[in-house]
């Protein structure tokens, strides 16, 4: 039997040097690639999942992931990849995958062997016409509790923490849920040079019925992403629901959620001073060299104005309502799509270490109508543009630590902030008897800034320092019959869910306990955070601020397609 396995290993070492040598340049394999992963998969060499990463780096880096690959699997040693160098130019091994795993993603430890390596195995898929299909997600067991009650599940509503002077902000919460499972699809393939993927996942933290919690527990399915991916040559097409190009990437600008940079936190809002969505898009990229990408795109606009944040003026409360979106009115009528750029540069640094460097803006337009108060008046259209930009980084200074931090900055873009403030407000112009509104956007800036390490091999220790701040904007309003009253957002007497700031320190943890490639990986998480929002205004004699503790447990089994 070990003389088998001894003699397996060597033909699948043979099989790979001599198609390596084959190619000439492992680090340029163009027009053998194809040819080359075909060959190998079709000897059990490498799965069709690791060919699908291979032809996903960039073409100048594909020979570096898959000596990478067989490097991991005991197919080529130490002594085979001295001799593909002395044919190629020199690279690093331990650093040739261009996309920085993220701290979330475990890669399990290779064992040494005293014998030879084993027979490696396919990961689960299954191949329907020219596609390779494979399931991704994971189910999950999710715990958290809360000193104080939000009425949130497993998903916390960071603007409305309850104040102290509350019953809810004296009492505490505790819920198991699954309902943060994540359960998708993606298909993969390939077609004469062009890379075609379709990508969906779903959760079940939908519009849940009134009884949820009594017996059945019945979630909600509800859709999270659903798009899909056209590589050809350095130009690349994604559209469908996807990730905002607002939203930080750990590599590059691409649309896979392994690409998209999110925390390492179990809560499904993320972390106060992330910018993100998850709508619908259409982003058209160009990967000009290795290490840069440059593209633009549309995506879905939505005039936001938050719950309750936003009063508008007394004589147009009635017209104003249907047309701005309160976190309840999906029907909102926008004007036209949000207009995004963005741009990307990746690189290794210094021993294998990498940096990752990107630049994002949109430009927004705003619109409402109204009536003229005064006889004969018309019907009337109100304009007004924002924009949002933002810029973000990680970068290892080993390659088991990495510093990760982005910063936001808008006028009418606050619900790329979590929506946890509102984009415009309706003012009122002209005078007595011949008033009339305008559109001024809301200005907001956010950041974020924290470290993931690797303590060990399966286990993975992150920390993050978000705020996101919101500028008032409020005026006197003449059509109010009650004397000196205002609208607006943040002015005095406003509601107390009109945040002024919110800020958040998280904690986390994960370990995995056992991973497969053929079968999945059981990890467990845990998430501690503390929360505080401050208000603009604030009666006599109320708390200044809400405050909450949250901490969250999981236990997790990702699906092998991830």
């Amino acid at each position: 039997m070990r003389l088998g396995l001894g003699l397996r290993k060597a033909w699948l070492t043979t099989t790979a040097v001599v198609a390596f040598a084959a190619c000439g340049d492992t680090s340029v394999m163009a027009g053998d690639t194809e040819a080359l992963l075909s060959l190998l998969a079709s000897k059990g060499v490498i799965s069709s999942n690791e060919a699908r990463a291979v032809t996903s780096a960039p073409p100048a880096e594909q020979g570096d992931r898959l000596v990478a690959i067989l490097r991991r699997k005991g197919v080529l040693a130490d002594g085979d990849i001295q001799a593909l160098k002395s044919k190629s130019q020199p690279a690093s091994v331990a650093a040739t995958d261009a996309r920085p795993a993220p701290a979330s993603v475990v890669v399990p430890p290779v064992t040494p062997s005293s014998g030879a390596a084993p027979m490696p195995r396919k990961a689960a898929s299954i191949e329907v016409g020219g596609f390779e299909i494979a399931p991704v997600g994971y189910l999950a067991l999710t715990g958290v509790s809360r000193n104080t009650n939000t009425g949130n599940a497993t998903t916390t509503n960071f603007g409305t923490i309850p104040f102290s002077n509350t019953i809810q902000g004296q009492m505490t919460e505790t819920r198991m849920s699954a309902q943060n499972s994540v359960l998708g699809l993606r298909a993969h393939g390939n077609v004469r040079g062009v890379d075609l993927t379709g990508y969906f996942e779903g959760d079940f933290n939908g519009n849940d019925p009134a009884n949820a919690y009594v017996n059945s527990n019945s979630h909600t399915f509800r859709m999270r992403l659903a798009y899909a991916d056209v590589r050809a040559g350095q130009f690349e097409t994604t559209f469908g629901q996807t990730y905002s190009w607002l939203t930080p990437n750990r590599y590059g600008m691409g649309p896979d959620p392994s690409d998209v940079f999110l925390t390492n936190n179990i809560d499904q809002s993320f972390q106060v001073g992330l910018p993100w969505a998850r709508q619908a898009a259409a982003h058209f990229a160009w990967h000009a060299t290795p290490n840069f990408t440059i593209g633009a795109g549309v995506e879905n606009p939505q005039q936001y104005v938050g719950a309750g944040e936003v009063t508008y003026p007394f004589a147009f409360n009635a017209q104003l309502g249907p047309q701005f979106d309160t976190g309840a009115l999906p029907g909102t009528p926008n004007r036209m799509p949000d207009v995004v750029a963005k741009a990307a540069y990746d690189s290794e640094v210094w021993s294998g270490t990498r940096l990752h460097l990107e630049a994002a803006g949109m430009w927004q337009q705003f619109r409402s109508t109204n009536l003229q108060q005064f006889i004969g008046g018309n019907f009337v259209w109100h304009d007004a543009s924002g924009w949002a930009t933002t810029v973000g980084a990680n970068l290892e200074f080993f390659k088991t630590f990495t510093l990760v931090g982005n910063a936001f900055w808008s006028d009418g873009g606050g619900r790329y902030l979590g929506a946890l403030g509102p984009d415009v407000v309706p003012t009122v112009t002209g005078s007595t008897g011949a008033y009339d509104i305008a559109l001024s956007t809301v200005r907001s800036h956010g950041y974020l800034a924290g470290f993931e390490w690797r303590v060990l091999q399966p286990t993975v220790l992150s920390a993050y320092y978000g705020q996101a701040f919101f500028e008032n904007n409020y005026f006197l309003d003449p059509t109010n019959p009650t004397p000196n009253r205002y609208a607006g957002f943040g002015g005095p007497f406003s509601s107390n869910s009109a945040n002024k700031q919110i800020e958040q320190w998280t904690l986390d943890l994960k370990h995995t306990f056992w991973a497969d490639p053929q079968y999945g990986a059981i990890s467990g998480l845990a998430q501690y955070s503390y929360l505080r929002r401050e208000p603009w205004f604030v009666a006599a004699g109320a708390p200044p601020d809400a405050h909450t503790h949250l901490f969250f447990t999981e236990l997790r089994y990702a699906l092998p397609g991830n």
